[in-house]
Parts: C-alpha cells; sequence; structure tokens
C-alpha cells in the first residue's frame, strides 16, 4: 500500500509517528505493509525511497525538507502526477477557498488514486467533491474533518442505517472549549491561548477556532452529508464572537435541515455542554429512533486526528465507492 503525504503540520508528522510505531502491527494484521513513497510541503517533496520516517520528522522541526538528500524542488501536483501510489492523504492546512487542497484531491482522482484527507476547506468548498469521487468511482474518506479522533461518519455509516437523522449538535472545536476551561480556572485568556498553542490543541492563528469558522466548516460538511445539500460556508450563521469568550459558556454548533449556526452560549451543571472541559469535543445526533445519540472526547489534537487518518488509510487501501 504505497501512500503520498501532502502536509506536514502536526498532524502530519504525528501521522509518520504512528505509521513508524505501528507498521509491524498493521502489517500483521493486513497482510501488507503501509509505504510512504513521498511527503510534500510547500518547499518541495521528499522522494522517501525506503528512508526512515523519523528522519523526514527530524528534517521538518529542524532545517526544513530541504535539508534531506531526496528533497526536490517539485509541487505536491507533480509529486502526485509522477509517482506511483495507491492513496493520497492531503493535511494541508484549510484555506477560504479550499485551495490548494482541492487541486491535491482532483489530481489524485485524475491519476487513479483514493484520496483520505483531514482538510476540512476542500469538503466546504464550491467544488463538489463529495460528487466528483462518486461520479469518478474513487474513493474519499474524511473521517477526521469533523471532530478529530471521534468516528461521526463511520457511527452513520456502520451503526445508523436504519435512522434517519433530524439534527445535530455539539461542541466542534477543542481550543475554544480550553481556552474557556482554563478561563474557568482562573487563567487568563491570553495565558489559555498560549499554552493551547504550546500543547499543540492550537495553531499559532486560533481565529478560526475561537471565531467559529472551524466549528463552521465542520457543521457545513455534516450538512452537506446528511442533507445532500450544497451549502457552503458563507451559509453559515456564525454569531461567535471572541469579545464572548468567558467562563460559564461554550461555542455550539448546531445543524439541522435548515442550515449551521455557530455561537457562544451559557450552560450549566445540567446541559451536556458542560461536560466538556480542557481539549473536549462533544457530538450529539436526533434521530427518529435515536434520540440524543452522544459522542465525546476529552482530549482532541493531533495525535487523535493522526490515529483516525491512519483508519481511514486502512479502510481505503483497495476501496472503491459503490
Amino acid at each position: 500500500m504505497r501512500v503520498q503525504l501532502i502536509g506536514l503540520g502536526s498532524i502530519g508528522k504525528s501521522l509518520l509517528k504512528l505509521i513508524n510505531e505501528k507498521g509491524t502491527s498493521i502489517r500483521q494484521e493486513i497482510g501488507e505493509k503501509i509505504e510512504v513513497v513521498s511527503v510534500s510541503d510547500t518547499t518541495g517533496t521528499v522522494i522517501t525511497d525506503g528512508m526512515p520516517l523519523t528522519r523526514i520528522i527530524q528534517a521538518k522541526e529542524g532545517g526544513g525538507l530541504k535539508t534531506l538528500e531526496s528533497f526536490e524542488k517539485i509541487s505536491a501536483l507533480s509529486a502526485i502526477s509522477d509517482l506511483e501510489s495507491d492513496i493520497v492523504v492531503e493535511i494541508t492546512q484549510s484555506t477560504k477557498d479550499g485551495k490548494p487542497g482541492i487541486g491535491h484531491v482532483m489530481k489524485a482522482f485524475e491519476n487513479d488514486k483514493n484520496v483520505v484527507t483531514a482538510n476540512k476547506s476542500v469538503l466546504v468548498s464550491d467544488a463538489d467533491l463529495f460528487g466528483t469521487a462518486k461520479e469518478m468511482k474513487m474513493s474519499l474518506r474524511y473521517e477526521a474533518t469533523v471532530c478529530g479522533g471521534l468516528p461521526v461518519f463511520n457511527l452513520m455509516d456502520y451503526c445508523m442505517k436504519p435512522a434517519k437523522i433530524i439534527s445535530i449538535d455539539g461542541i466542534f472545536n477543542a481550543t475554544s472549549t480550553f481556552v474557556i476551561s482554563q478561563m474557568e480556572l482562573g487563567k487568563s485568556q491570553s495565558f489559555a491561548r498560549t499554552e493551547a498553542t504550546r500543547l499543540g490543541i492550537a495553531e499559532r492563528d486560533q481565529r478560526d477556532d475561537l471565531a467559529g469558522i472551524d466549528s463552521a466548516r465542520k457543521g457545513t460538511i455534516l450538512h452537506r452529508r446528511i442533507f445532500g445539500s450544497t451549502l457552503s460556508l458563507r451559509d453559515a450563521n456564525i454569531t461567535a464572537k471572541e469579545s464572548e469568550i468567558a467562563a460559564g459558556f461554550r461555542q455550539v454548533t448546531e445543524v439541522n435541515s435548515k442550515g449551521v449556526t455557530v455561537g457562544y452560549r451559557k450552560v450549566d451543571g445540567k446541559s451536556v455542554y458542560s461536560n466538556a472541559v480542557g481539549p473536549a469535543m462533544l457530538i450529539r445526533f436526533n434521530t427518529d429512533v435515536m434520540d440524543h445519540l452522544t459522542l465525546s472526547t476529552d482530549h482532541d489534537g493531533p495525535l487523535e486526528s493522526a490515529a483516525t487518518v491512519l483508519n481511514d488509510i486502512l479502510l481505503s487501501r483497495s476501496a472503491k465507492a459503490a
């Protein structure tokens, strides 16, 4: 199973670590080795050719991929086109227009390669990648795009087939929950935000997280998937403001047939949302046969998202969309 990795941020580095640590057990379980054939970031591409994955991580955290002898100044698009692989893992950072991630996914499909992504913005852009994957009979897996390590889409795919989803609500952003939880412990918002970055829970620029953009992307992905809509991020009703962040509040996202809303809400001890403390997330399904089926995690971060990406790789290794 040959894999190309596009994007080497915190999730990408965690993914390489997991593949390195669990490679032997994975091979014993599925009878096949995960071979990372190339790694690309904004500077270029490393053709691994059997290189230890730990060297790639060390280079990224040191002088950059360009310090490796097999580094070539070729773009991710060229790497996808020119190198042989089975799966492209697209985990570049989310952007306002979904680029360059959309191009990476489309190039993979054009070269008959399945895609695993953790990039939320490619799924909420004007490009209909769900429809394209189905039309081209390619596998597109995206479990890590919504609530990181929680098996949201696997639950929908395998455990909720008899149910009609009426609505979804929850706390979709771990950074905002962590910051508020720290403030509830008496810390300043400035300290909490710095600590979130230091621990790898948040990026240095936390505006998307704290202003509800990240949650709105996740809500829009759910809306498209559940209701078959073409809803985009600009259609979401985002009322969350950083000035509203305070102890006793949580950033709550609601998804129903009418659309997506994101805002800060005062919660008390009786609310299910009050159970989200620290870098936690929670998602709750309301269906016609299952009332408020809830998934939650006490900690969501790069490692949990990377584990979800790895699971998608294993599920998609020989898959073709039906």
